[in-house]
């Protein structure tokens, strides 16, 4: 009987320690962790903010400290609530997108980095419908404006050749090869006359306005024929 009450009162204390010990950090987890993985915002009125909140987990027993933080493009803020993390913990970090000139499905990408070279990097997706109450100051607002200029503007005014001034104020909305991606393909164009005016004079929307310096644009008259050239060049890609 002693025996059984011994075995028994041993039990118990296993139990008790068992109840009273951290549990185990999570196996397979990255040591800094973004979450959500991606972040469905849903429709978005053009100009208005679209804001998401992520967390920056830190599965480690150490203290971290973020160093570096990048999103996809100007346009995109992102700004933590802290840049050290307590071992086990997490801090927010707030990301906020302007929508200005932007139109249908969007993915904007954000990426962090602590001291000891860990990264992790999330999205943020929706979608952009229009604005009928976008006209500000009696000017309808456009790449050009705002955080957007970053992106469409100012790295082009440096730009000599047509590769360069494509990359800089097209690629992220006409696709790496003119192909199209949020704005309609740039490849196949058969009047250079046609293509030239449309990129100097635009197509009066906000997504597409005159890039030519004489309409408030980035471009001379040099980069807008030089750009119109290149683009005339590439070679059309067939849809399979």
């Amino acid at each position: 009987m002693a025996g059984k009450i011994a075995l028994l009162c041993v039990l118990l204390l296993v139990s008790c320690a068992a109840a009273e010990a951290p549990l185990p950090a999570q196996k397979n987890l990255p040591i800094l962790h973004l979450q959500p993985a991606v972040y469905q915002l849903g429709d978005i009125k053009e100009g208005e903010a679209a804001t998401a909140t992520f967390l920056m987990r830190n599965n480690s027993a150490q203290t971290m400290q973020i160093v570096d933080i990048q999103a996809s493009c100007g346009c995109t803020i992102a700004q933590p609530e802290s840049y050290t993390i307590a071992p086990f913990s997490f801090t927010v970090l707030q990301v906020t997108v302007d929508t200005t000139a932007k139109q249908q499905h969007i993915k904007k990408t954000v990426s962090v980095r602590d001291a000891l070279g860990h990264e992790s990097s999330a999205t943020l997706q929706f979608s952009v419908v229009e604005n009928p109450h976008l006209i500000r100051k009696g000017k309808i607002q456009g790449i050009f404006d705002g955080q957007c200029a970053s992106c469409h503007y100012e790295p082009a005014l440096r730009q000599t050749t047509g590769k360069g001034i494509y990359q800089a104020a097209c690629l992220m909305c006409h696709g790496e090869k003119g192909q199209g991606a949020y704005a309609p393909k740039l490849q196949g164009y058969s009047s250079f006359k046609a293509l030239k005016e449309v990129i100097y004079s635009g197509l009066g929307k906000p997504q597409m306005p005159a890039f030519s310096q004489a309409h408030g644009g980035p471009l001379t008259d040099v980069q807008v024929q030089t750009l119109s050239h290149w683009l005339m060049a590439l070679p059309e890609e067939k849809v399979q």
